[in-house]
């Protein structure tokens, strides 16, 4: 299996050149395109170029989503605001949406700002991560009318795979981060495993008669992760980013076939911490230092290297992929060098 190597700046630059090809503002471009690359550094190939670039493309060429959308503020206060997202490509609403959060928090101590009809916003530690940039705990979630998860105990989706962030500075080590989805797996590494035609885990999904299966090409719907309190956890999200927002959850707008017809409904729920407002950053700095050396210093199980905080293999993707660039097979190149024909971009590597 031939692996190819990109570098990532020429990877922004091709994907950022696509979403311009299409009619989307440079500066959108960019942010859409580095919330891409990011996921690929990061080794999240779920919410890359090649899983994510060819649907938002068709998306915005079939008019599902709003390439340049004009957001709105519904509702503000110093703390909190509600967005109309004006049916936006999900990482340009995303970015002014914490970008406001992280405004109110330097001013509020906490910034919460809440989004509704908006399209998918990609990984959600992009978003998170914005706020400690601004030394301030981020938090981000999303939910879409496209169902993928079952629910603890059902045979067939009734909720989306729900996505989650905390990012938490750390001292003098990269941040902290929580990134995961409510289901065992994302879909879209269910989608990636069918591309390479890999099997899954077993435990990851089920079929049609909500058996568990290893084969992608059956999946169905995926399994909460841990059971019912990945399930749980999905319930409270989809009430965040959908009830709360005024969005609905994705258990409602995905069986809604007229919502669904108009793209992927996203509501979104981001949150900044000032870590300022509660204690010294000095401080916060110290024991975060402290707490992550107990960490990692703890005797690791047989079969493990070590003990890793939330967030670290990423980190370590990253500083690798930098260096050597992001790692590609032949057939998922060749989604991209289609990309490139079908909209008349000259690829970059």
């Amino acid at each position: 299996m031939m692996i190819m190597r990109i570098a990532a700046i020429d990877l922004q630059t091709f994907s950022a050149n696509l979403f311009k090809s299409i009619g989307m503002k440079a500066a959108s471009a960019d942010i859409t395109a580095t919330s891409l690359v990011e996921a690929d550094l990061r080794g999240i190939y779920s919410h890359g170029v090649v899983r994510l670039q060819p649907v938002y493309m068709k998306d915005i060429h079939e008019g599902r989503t709003n390439p340049n959308p004009d957001i709105k503020v519904l509702r503000d206060s110093v703390s909190h605001a509600l967005l109309e997202g004006d049916s936006g490509q999900g990482q340009v609403v995303a970015h002014h949406a914490m970008s406001l959060a992280i405004k109110k928090a330097s001013e509020a101590i906490i910034g919460v700002v809440g989004v509704k009809n908006s399209r998918h916003f990609g990984t959600a530690a992009h978003w998170s991560l914005m706020a400690t940039k601004a030394s301030m705990i981020g938090f981000s979630s999303s939910n879409g009318s496209l169902l993928s998860a079952a629910p603890f105990g059902g045979a067939e989706k009734a909720q989306g795979n729900m996505p989650m962030s905390y990012a938490i500075p750390n001292g003098n080590s990269n941040p902290v981060v929580l990134d995961m989805a409510t289901g065992e797996a994302a879909m879209g590494k269910v989608e990636m495993a069918r591309l390479r035609g890999d099997p899954i885990p077993v435990g990851w999904a089920i079929d049609k008669q909500g058996l568990d299966t290893a084969d992608p090409n059956m999946v169905t719907a995926v399994l909460p992760a841990g059971g019912a309190k990945g399930y749980s956890i999905g319930v409270i999200l989809d009430i965040l980013t959908g009830t709360l927002t005024g969005s609905l959850p994705s258990a409602i707008k995905g069986l809604d076939t007229e919502l669904v017809s108009r793209g992927n409904q996203s509501g979104h729920f981001f949150m900044a911490i000032n870590i300022e407002g509660f204690i010294p950053p000095e401080i916060f700095a110290k024991t975060m230092n402290k707490h992550s050396k107990i960490l990692h210093d703890v005797k690791p199980r047989p079969g493990f290297k070590r003990v890793y905080l939330p967030g670290e293999l990423e980190w370590l993707n990253k500083e690798e992929r930098l260096g050597d660039g992001i790692p590609f097979q032949e057939k998922e190149l060749s989604i991209l060098e289609d990309l490139a024909s079908t909209y008349g971009i000259e690829p970059t590597w």
